[in-house]
């Protein structure tokens, strides 16, 4: 799990660039802020992050995106139709979200 969190911390990064919000961040990924401040030190401590004046992806950061195919998808791409299904499903059914293949291929 931690290193799902360690890609979407380095996914918001590349996608927000300097304009970035501690709290925002606190936010969506429902951290303490010991927590963040763990995680942001592991992140650059394996050198997928650093700071030039605010965080910013490295170049290995940014290589891990692309060999995840996470480097293209942008949070603002993301419509509301695309996350919610018009037809209510039971709670034993399998729920597979839309385009799920795209993205973890």
């Amino acid at each position: 799990m931690s290193e799902y969190k360690e890609l979407m911390i380095l996914h918001y990064f590349n996608n927000v660039g300097a304009s970035y919000s501690y709290q925002e961040l606190l936010m969506i990924f429902g951290f303490q802020d010991e927590q963040l401040q763990l995680m942001l030190k592991k992140l650059m401590q394996k050198e997928l992050l650093k700071i030039e004046g605010y965080f910013k992806v490295t170049e290995k950061g940014l290589n891990e995106l692309r060999r995840r195919k996470l480097d293209e998808i942008k949070f603002d791409e993301v419509e509301i139709e695309d996350i919610f299904t018009n037809v209510p499903i039971d709670f034993s059914d399998i729920y597979i979200p839309k385009r799920f293949s795209k993205k973890f291929n």
